[in-house]
């Protein structure tokens, strides 16, 4: 995965805690999980593929596009500015004045986090599933059926088209393509609820007279405006072709996936089954441990932002924000033009366009007073981290905090950015910051109790 420019950094200031957004998931993807490389699988369909039921985003965030391509000469990284902009001097300054926040709202936090993020046991058997899928075979080949329901593992060749509060919604349609898409069922690849729809359908009966309907919720952490709601694909079916996945039982751990067991004697093959499924749960929690994460950060500053009330935003900080955002999207919009071509233009005509949909606003949609709300909102997160220190007596970064940082965002870059490029860019008043806001970070998760919603198990 290409690495963020150092200007994404620069950006966000305090790096360790302003991230704007907790992770999501791809649009129109299920989880995204793949097999765990270590009990001896492929890489599942789930994560190879590349189909949607409803991208509604083929403007998709171009900045998180992945490329090999050197940057054309004739645009420079603004994380590359020979002069970098004036920032406000937080440690020098007495901020906390400025900040009103009663202590029980910082010493003593407890939050919820959706339930969501936990690992169900209807996770594990979908991973399972995702497993068995890779190892499917054909029934016949590749002959057309059309008389017979689906079933998990087969083909379905499909158009679709999705609906919303009786509207059809953009990108959520392949209606009018010259051909059908092929989506395996039981592969992950659409979104929850799709591919399980279209189980025990008969191809014959869906067709565009009379399509399968097939209703759905987008998940909450969707990413774009669908997220958590509800709509229906219909569904016509051409034909599918039929694959048999392999019976979930302890042979086909043993055998076929390859894992070994902990213990030298199993009183029953259930009892081996449980220990594998309890060994793919720890994974599935190892994968979901960054989105906790990010989860947790972002309910912790929803609550301090939310409950904190901040005066006299430095207005110094508040232009630097805003300008490192600015030059962020030009360079951007510059980039992906000069190899984009015309498919690229046709969709972002102009630099307006580009920076709605980089910002993640509507079409046409006022991009810079949204920007101006993020830049607040980060300003107002560098004050409340220092109005707490200032309180706590903690507003200090010894040399080997300094240090320590330094050395992180080095290994970050690595065959990137050297010690002394990042230096040069970042500056070390900015690297001290950093190091500060990774030091209340651990100090606010200290002083933070998490549950999670109630969630059957």
């Amino acid at each position: 995965m290409r690495k963020q420019t150092l200007l994404a950094i620069l950006a966000a200031g305090l790096v360790s805690l302003v991230a704007l957004s907790a992770c999501t998931t791809e649009p129109g993807t299920g989880d995204g999980t793949s097999a765990d490389p270590s009990i001896g699988l492929e890489e599942t369909d789930a994560e190879a593929s590349s189909g949607t039921t409803a991208d509604t985003t083929a403007e998709t965030d171009p900045a998180s596009t992945e490329t090999d391509t050197a940057v054309p000469a004739e645009t420079k990284d603004p994380a590359e500015t020979e002069t970098r902009a004036p920032r406000y001097d937080y440690m020098a300054a007495d901020v906390a004045p400025n900040v009103t926040l009663d202590k029980s709202a910082y010493s003593d936090i407890r939050l919820t986090l959706p339930s969501t993020l936990l690992v169900t046991d209807a996770d594990v058997a979908a991973y399972i599933d995702y497993i068995r899928f890779d190892y499917r075979t054909p029934d016949n080949g590749t002959t057309e059926m059309k008389d017979q329901p689906m079933k998990l593992g087969d083909d379905a060749f499909i158009y679709y088209k999705g609906v919303m509060d009786g509207e059809e919604f953009e990108g959520g349609s392949n209606w009018d393509a010259d051909d059908p898409y092929q989506l395996g069922l039981g592969s992950g690849s659409f979104i929850p609820g799709f591919e399980e729809g279209l189980i025990g359908v008969v191809p014959a009966n869906a067709t565009r007279e009379h399509p399968a309907e097939v209703k759905v919720t987008f998940p909450a952490d969707y990413g774009n405006e669908l997220a958590g709601k509800d709509a229906i694909f219909y569904v016509a079916v051409t034909h599918a072709v039929q694959y048999t996945l392999p019976t979930y039982d302890r042979a086909f751990v043993e055998t076929t996936l390859k894992y070994e067991g902990k213990k030298d004697f199993y009183a029953s093959d259930r009892a081996y089954l449980e220990e594998f499924e309890d060994y793919v749960r720890t994974y599935l929690e190892s994968r979901q441990a960054e989105a906790v994460e990010s989860a947790k950060l972002e309910a912790l500053w929803n609550h301090l932002v939310e409950t904190a009330e901040c005066q006299n935003l430095p207005q110094l900080e508040l232009d630097y924000y805003f300008g490192a955002y600015m030059d962020e999207i030009e360079y951007y919009y510059e980039y992906y033009k000069s190899y984009g071509g015309t498919s690229f233009t046709e969709t972002y005509p102009t630099m307006d366009a580009f920076a709605c949909s980089y910002v993640g606003v509507d079409a046409g949609g006022d991009w810079k007073a949204e920007l101006t709300k993020s830049c607040e909102r980060l300003v107002k997160k560098d004050m409340i981290l220092h109005a707490i220190a200032e309180r706590e007596g903690i507003e200090v970064v010894t040399e080997e905090e300094y240090k320590a940082e330094l050395k992180s965002l080095v290994d970050y870059y690595q065959g990137y950015m050297s010690e002394a490029e990042i230096l040069e860019s970042m500056g070390e008043e900015a690297i001290r910051e950093s190091a500060f806001a990774a030091k209340m970070q651990k100090w606010l998760l200290d002083h933070t109790t998490y549950t999670y919603e109630t969630a059957a198990r």
